[in-house]
């Protein structure tokens, strides 16, 4: 056992090894990652582009139309990764706050009567997609109370105090006629 620990390479040049290989691959000129790993310039190329689209993060976004809730369901919710989009989740309100719970099918054979159709299988990206979620589901909420606000007529009473106010107004910026006796027939 100690043989295996003292031939096994420590930590520090494991770090050292892995800093110089994110270098070669994304931040020397491809003649010598070529040279490096002992493969053509094509080869090269080839093997960094591949780790970049490894590196690279992918875009998500939730939009979300909410319902009038129904128990603990505030809405459902498209999820967009990258180029793919996944519709129907469930938009849920649970004792820690809101949440997305994954789209699901009838499935006659199981426990509860349904089976999940899509799975989040990365804690990191499922926590994204719950804060995602929870602004999406305000900025919903938000539209639909302006829209709501913009629609709803203005109540009777204040639109007589307005054109009460208006009319006020346009009185008091014309000079009342001026009186002039009354002229008496002369019958």
């Amino acid at each position: 056992m100690a043989k295996a620990q003292a031939t096994a390479p420590a930590p520090a040049e494991e770090k050292d090894a892995l800093a110089e290989m994110n270098r070669l691959l994304f931040e020397a000129p491809i003649a010598e990652l070529a040279e490096s790993q002992g493969i053509s310039i094509d080869e090269a190329v080839a093997l960094r582009v591949e780790k970049s689209i490894e590196a690279a993060p992918l875009p998500v976004e939730v939009s979300v139309r909410p319902i009038v809730p129904q128990g603990n369901l505030k809405g459902f919710a498209s999820v967009k990764i990258g180029a793919v989009e996944i519709d129907d989740f469930k938009v849920m309100d649970g004792k820690n706050g809101m949440f997305l719970s994954p789209p699901s099918k009838e499935a006659p054979g199981t426990r509860r009567g349904y089976r999940s159709t899509t799975r989040v299988l990365d804690r990191g990206l499922q926590e994204r997609l719950d804060a995602l979620t929870r602004d999406a589901y305000a900025q919903a909420v938000e539209k639909l109370v302006a829209r709501v606000e913009a629609l709803r007529p203005t109540p009777i009473k204040e639109q007589l105090a307005e054109a009460a106010k208006g009319a006020e107004q346009h009185n008091a910026s014309h000079k009342a006629p001026a009186r002039e006796k009354e002229g008496h027939d002369d019958r």
